[in-house]
């Protein structure tokens, strides 16, 4: 699976996790194992969000914008709608910003268990400014400017920074995200729904939480540091491309404007002379 947006599956599939771990916890792991259990598709939100269909991309920056700031009935059962919309068709939802909208997603599949990927908090730290230090460079929105589906890059950090700031008090990741948002889980997720899940556990433990059986297969472990690097450089030098594509037409183009400019302006004057 690794970074690829997954299709939703046939109607009637049943939602059955929340994977509320923050980023960099093992999330994508996890994707690909409930995957494997559950034989359904799960919903990477980060992927989705930044790399999925049109729809679903403008419905998670709706979501995003609609989320803090739903308080009457009407904009809550929006954003229910909104939330359904992009999860229908799906066994689980993962990553960020989905895990930070648990309480909000809970609302919609009451039936549904949150599984919370967790890690030492210091690895987890080292992990994620890594990420961060990949993907908050001040170039890289210009980088990928020209890619369709990375243009709405820019506004994605908004609205996520919006997001974090109303739940987590700070508008970026920072190193005290990782106990904020579990004891955010821990306050509003009831107890018997949240389970938590270290995925260098492997098969057993998430088998049981699931009361499915353990599968003849090897557990997946994806999407380490390397991988989150080689998906960046991807888009790096894509846009590099896209750049140089832009950049040769507009000169083409102004080559094609001035040798037109003065043929014409030539034949003008010979007009005018004669």
């Amino acid at each position: 699976m690794g970074q690829q947006p997954s299709l939703p599956g046939p109607p009637g599939t049943k939602f059955r996790v929340i994977g509320a771990g923050m980023s960099r916890t093992g999330t994508k792991t996890l994707n690909e194992a409930l995957t494997i259990l559950l034989k359904g598709p799960v919903h990477d939100s980060g992927i989705q969000s930044l790399g999925g269909p049109m729809e679903q991309i403008s419905a998670w920056l709706k979501i995003m914008e609609l989320a803090p700031k739903a308080q009457s009935f009407t904009e809550q059962k929006k954003l229910d709608w909104l939330i359904s919309s992009v999860l229908d068709g799906y066994v689980a939802t993962m990553d960020c910003p989905a895990a930070t909208l648990t309480p909000e997603i809970m609302r919609v599949y009451p039936e549904a268990i949150v599984i919370a990927t967790t890690r030492d908090e210091a690895s987890w730290w080292k992990s994620m400014n890594h990420l961060n230090g990949m993907m908050s460079t001040w170039y890289l929105p210009l980088i990928v400017l020209f890619l369709h589906k990375s243009q709405a890059y820019g506004l994605w950090m908004v609205r996520f920074g919006g997001i974090m700031q109303w739940r987590y008090n700070s508008e970026k990741i920072q190193e005290d995200t990782l106990r904020k948002h579990e004891q955010h889980l821990r306050d509003a997720v009831p107890p018997e729904k949240l389970f938590w899940y270290n995925v260098s556990e492997g098969w057993e433990p998430l088998c049981r939480i699931l009361n499915v059986p353990v599968p003849g297969v090897p557990f997946p472990h994806n999407n380490n540091k390397s991988d989150a690097s080689k998906t960046a450089r991807e888009h790096i030098v894509a846009g590099i491309i896209s750049w140089i594509f832009v950049l040769s037409a507009l000169f083409t183009g102004v080559w094609l404007l001035k040798d037109w400019y003065l043929t014409h302006s030539s034949g003008f004057a010979k007009t005018y002379i004669a």
